[in-house]
């Protein structure tokens, strides 16, 4: 890493900055941030990654982005996944490339939004609350147990 973690910044995808606005003002996203941290997991969802090119918006420190508990852990989580074979992408030395997945992850997410709320002419709030409820829908959700299941490997 050629910089300190605190001078360390997170590139916005420029093309994207009014569907970011629309996420904060109409969306329930209070921040930027949580904007950007949807449309990655959006975009790591759906497997599209799109390179954020030389056009970025105001970029977010490092540490912004990582200020909810959280978010530290899903950006490694994507570039561990990127390269499951290379366990030196944690190293400090490799922050600035997780950091660049998970803007490719961000901007590939604001693709697939964007193009959503192109074609369905809907609000964004309709479109996200259908991301949400459809990841969770495609998860398989939690299956009921009885209690005797959850105890059966329990000795006492």
């Amino acid at each position: 890493m050629s910089s300190a973690v605190s001078d360390v910044r997170v590139r916005r995808p420029q093309q994207y900055e009014a569907l970011l606005q629309q996420m904060r003002d109409e969306a329930g996203f209070p921040t930027f941030r949580d904007g950007l941290l949807f449309a990655a997991a959006v975009g790591a969802r759906l497997k599209r990654r799109a390179p954020l090119g030389s056009a970025a918006g105001e970029p977010i420190r490092y540490e912004t982005l990582t200020a909810p508990a959280f978010a530290e852990a899903f950006v490694s989580m994507l570039a561990a996944n990127e390269f499951s074979d290379d366990a030196e992408i944690m190293d400090d030395l490799r922050l600035e490339e997780r950091i660049r997945i998970f803007e490719e992850y961000a901007t590939g997410g604001m693709e697939h939004l964007q193009g959503e709320l192109n074609t369905r002419h809907q609000p964004i709030s309709v479109i996200v609350l259908g991301a949400v409820t459809e990841a969770l829908s495609d998860s398989g959700g939690v299956d009921a147990v009885s209690v005797d299941e959850l105890l059966s490997g329990v000795t006492w």
